[in-house]
């Protein structure tokens, strides 16, 4: 058997492929062996009939297909073991040139990754930006804390932004009752614009048992096509009237929620927490700002097919994740007030990205002989179960190997970037 290859544009190379008379009479006949069990022929054992009886009693070519198979997965695991260079994202696609008693001669066309040299990617220069904790930052945290502490109570008091009232509502639409427009005792918090139009509006100034007609207009894009655009009366009837109360900022609160024992405590570690958080932030800013122009900086033609794969990928993820919340991508294109061909045309361009940084990634770290062990996988999957209290055949079972390949790539990763800090200069 010979072959040769050829590149040709956009990482595309053709292999064509050459066996003789006595190789290609040789594979026929390892694909009758493989096969011939599979034939019931009158007169003989299954299995044990002769390879001329049939093809005579089959067709001539009966083992052509089996024989071309076992060729084309030798020659293409041949051709991927002896060129390193030949990369490629999806399955080649063969072409029979000649069979006849002279032998055999294919073609594999192969799409492959494109061939590329890295931009810059050593001594350039970065800032680090680390964004300043404001006092302003800090009580809005505290409040948060606070508002997490809260707990709501019955009132007698008129209902106002942030209470939770329960309620009965029957709507009406041209003075007839629709179906799903009914519930009793029905818990809502104002505010939350759960409800459509201005209804929950209209409930602040209400009392409990208080009755009252809302009135409000269904969006034009509406999911139910029979009420979209129609103005619709609400018949509401409060139950009862829940208000949000707030513990104090105090040394009780402080020692009941936290480690802490007084309030300046409590406050220097949302401030301490904050400026680590701000610390955290502008690392993955200075991370996603160093790839970035290493990506930028570096020439690909990219093939269409590639990103193409990439694109009907995440389209199909979107609409998987969609579904699971019972929309499909036409209903989230009219949330957002964009065409579906809108959305696919943006999410290519996403695509041709994400493409071109993973090429890059992947060169840097085979550039760079960057690799990870297994001493190094395992000192990690100890250190997490560890922290999640589990041992670490616990944790491998729990995670299966492709959290463990997670992992793997994660720690890769992290060395580049260690890698990259190193020869670059990260000023502050």
């Amino acid at each position: 058997m010979k072959y040769d290859l050829l590149k040709k544009e956009n990482g595309v190379v053709e292999a064509n492929i050459q066996l003789d008379a006595q190789e290609w009479s040789d594979s026929v006949e390892k694909a009758y062996q493989k096969n011939k069990s599979k034939y019931s022929i009158p007169g003989f054992r299954k299995g044990h009939a002769p390879r001329n009886v049939i093809e005579k009693t089959y067709g001539a070519g009966v083992f052509i297909q089996d024989a071309l198979d076992d060729v084309f997965y030798m020659v293409y695991s041949q051709i991927l073991k002896e060129h390193e260079e030949v990369q490629p994202y999806e399955a080649p696609k063969l072409d029979v040139k000649k069979i006849d008693e002279k032998g055999l001669e294919i073609s594999l066309t192969i799409p492959c990754l494109p061939e590329f040299n890295l931009g810059e990617y050593k001594g350039l220069e970065f800032t680090k930006h680390i964004s300043k904790v404001t006092e302003e930052q800090v009580n809005q945290a505290i409040d948060r804390e606070l508002m997490r502490a809260s707990r709501f109570v019955d009132t007698n008091k008129p209902v106002k932004n942030d209470d939770t009232v329960t309620l009965d509502f029957e709507g009406f639409i041209d003075g007839k009752a629709f179906d799903g427009g009914k519930a009793e005792k029905y818990p809502l918090k104002i505010g939350s614009h759960s409800f459509i139009d201005t209804f929950e509006e209209q409930l602040i100034g209400l009392n409990v048992g208080d009755e009252k007609d809302v009135n409000v207009k269904f969006p034009e894009d509406y999911h139910q096509k029979d009420l979209a655009g129609k103005p619709a009366v609400f018949k509401v009837k409060i139950h009862d009237i829940r208000e949000r109360v707030m513990p104090e900022l105090n040394e009780e609160f402080v020692q009941n929620s936290s480690e802490f024992e007084t309030v300046d405590e409590f406050k220097n570690s949302i401030r301490e927490r904050l400026n680590n958080q701000a610390k955290e932030s502008a690392e993955i800013e200075l991370d996603n700002k160093i790839l970035d122009t290493i990506v930028d900086s570096t020439n690909i033609s990219l093939p269409d097919s590639l990103i193409d794969a990439e694109t009907d990928r995440q389209i199909k993820g979107m609409e998987t994740q969609l579904a699971y919340q019972g929309a499909s991508l036409e209903d989230y294109a009219k949330y957002v007030g964009k065409t579906v061909e809108q959305l696919k045309a943006e999410q290519r361009m996403m695509a041709e990205r994400q493409v071109k940084g993973r090429l890059v990634l992947e060169k840097l770290i085979k550039t760079e002989n960057l690799d990870i062990d297994d001493a190094e996988i395992d000192a990690r999957i100890s250190e997490i179960a560890v922290s999640q209290n589990s041992t670490v055949e616990e944790y491998k079972k729990a995670i299966g190997s492709d959290g463990i390949n997670r992992i793997a790539n994660e720690l890769l990763m992290k060395k580049l970037l260690d890698f990259l800090r190193q020869n670059n200069t990260i000023k502050e």
